[in-house]
């Protein structure tokens, strides 16, 4: 009968742990998605740079291609150059599956107001921005 308590205290000790690890997990998946929002809030193209995958499917306004993690950061950084953020609000997240992430933000600007938009892919346990957007809202 003591037995069968210790095992069953164990299985309750085991589910805690796991619990506690899955919490952790999902905290740092909200903190990626909320350090690259706060990236952009402050200009920080340098930092935003860092979550880039090695190459980005990129979209600014009506320019499309596929750039480095550099030339990606160069091109954000004339854009933030000429249109300095004010305000970011995130109006849609998508964090339900493990291996994609997809997050929507809406960035007002000293002159206009985007609509931001980039979607994160797993590479090795780390979450990188793979496809990143910028359109007018008009």
């Amino acid at each position: 009968m003591k037995a069968k308590g210790i095992r069953l205290i164990n299985r309750v000790k085991l589910v805690g742990v796991m619990c506690l690890f899955a919490m952790t997990s999902l905290a740092h998946v909200s903190d990626v998605i909320d350090d690259i929002s706060s990236c952009i809030r402050s200009a920080n193209t340098k930092e935003l740079s860092k979550y880039f995958s090695s190459t980005v499917s990129m979209t600014l306004l009506n320019d499309e291609g596929i750039y480095s993690r550099v030339q990606a950061e160069i091109i954000l950084r004339d854009f933030f150059g000429r249109n300095v953020p004010t305000h970011v609000k995130i109006s849609h997240r998508l964090d339900s599956n493990p291996n994609f992430r997809y997050v929507v933000l809406h960035l007002e600007t000293s002159k206009d107001t985007f609509r931001v938009s980039y979607k994160l892919t797993n590479n090795d346990n780390t979450f990188q921005v793979t496809e990143f957007r910028i359109e007018p809202i008009y």
